[in-house]
């Protein structure tokens, strides 16, 4: 007779009395200390990051840096062809000079006017003219300066620089395309240049609203990536989303938290995934079982001990037990058990090991 549960599988021959348990499954309880920590998935990403936009339009000239490239803040990357640009300068400054000489001639003009008013050949409103005129004048040399400074800020954007010290992560722009400017520096909408500082690194990650609860700035976290297995990076949260967002294409709010690593290498890059696990809380000493040892029946809770019986044979024992805290590999045992017993682990079955479609 072939008895299935949700634990180990005994199977029982006439008259042979049941299979023996398999060693394997078998733990020892101990008293260890157990950490209490959210696991979640993350992302990382530079702490600066600066995609570089045009503020005028333009044919690019000159592209002086490679993606990887280590720039400078204030360093030169990429120039638009200033030709027309030149030109806007040249006619805003014979603007400003003419403006000036207009005004030369109206202040001429108003010092006769005045001598005509004072030997009476001249009438009193032609006065009030030349000086509303030359007033005119200065208000026209002002915007005159306004245009010159306008046109020589478009000529100074021909020059894009770096706004910070850092890394160019992403070029997207060739010499003799052409640029739009604002959002859209390109025709397909990316970024001319993307810089970062790579010297710090932030992990990102969405938790839900039971965990976030439990978060607070400052707790430590540790990050292992499937990319780079048997490394652990080390960091500590310092953002906590004061309140959710949806992120496209989900159903339920979360709230974004980020960590900052303790320390980066030239293996670790943004963009990559990590397993990132958020220490809460550590409890010493516990009696704790693996979860694959706890059979859950309602409200109850059960593990199964393996004793001897009198006949000096291994048998079960089905008992209840209390739960405390735990994390996604163990729970706090408070009572049902005790130090140095022995308990079955019940592992998953196939089935529920299989990818579900």
């Amino acid at each position: 007779m072939v008895v299935l549960g949700t634990g180990a599988v005994l199977v029982r021959r006439s008259g042979a009395g049941p299979a023996p348990i398999d060693a394997a499954l078998i733990v020892t309880v101990k008293r260890n200390d157990l950490k209490i920590e959210i696991l979640e998935n993350g992302r990382l990403e530079p702490r600066e990051k600066v995609e570089l936009k045009s503020k005028v339009a333009g044919q690019v000239a000159e592209v002086r840096v490679e993606e990887g490239a280590h720039v400078a803040k204030g360093e030169l990357l990429l120039v638009l062809d200033p030709t027309d640009y030149l030109r806007d300068v040249a006619r805003a400054e014979a603007d400003v000079a003419q403006a000036r000489h207009s005004i030369d001639y109206a202040k001429v003009t108003l010092e006769r006017k005045k001598r005509g008013v004072e030997s009476s050949v001249t009438a009193a409103v032609e006065l009030d003219s030349a000086d509303h005129e030359l007033k005119s004048k200065n208000v026209g040399l002002k915007t005159a300066h306004v245009a010159l400074s306008a046109a020589q800020d478009r000529l100074r954007y021909t020059k894009i620089l770096s706004p910070i010290d850092g890394t160019v992560i992403q070029r997207g722009i060739e010499a003799g395309e052409v640029v739009t400017p604002g959002v859209q520096s390109t025709f397909d909408g990316k970024a001319l240049l993307t810089v970062a500082d790579l010297s710090t690194l932030l992990v990102k990650l969405d938790l839900n609203q039971i965990d976030v609860a439990k978060v607070r700035l400052g707790q430590k976290a540790s990050l292992t990536l499937d990319a780079l297995p048997g490394k652990t990076y080390e960091a500590t949260v310092t953002k906590i989303a004061p309140a959710s967002v949806r992120p496209p294409g989900k159903d339920l709010d979360v709230f974004p938290v980020e960590a900052e690593l303790a320390a980066v290498d030239g293996l670790i890059k943004p963009g990559m995934t990590a397993d990132v696990r958020v220490h809460l809380e550590e409890k010493p000493s516990v009696l704790a079982l693996p979860i694959e040892a706890i059979v859950k029946e309602g409200a109850k809770s059960f593990a199964t001990k393996v004793v001897l019986g009198p006949d000096g044979k291994q048998r079960t024992d089905k008992v209840e037990i209390t739960l405390g805290a735990r994390n996604d590999r163990e729970v706090e045992v408070l009572t049902g058990i005790s130090d140095g017993d022995r308990v079955l682990i019940n592992p998953a079955s196939a089935s529920e090991n299989e990818t579900k479609l």
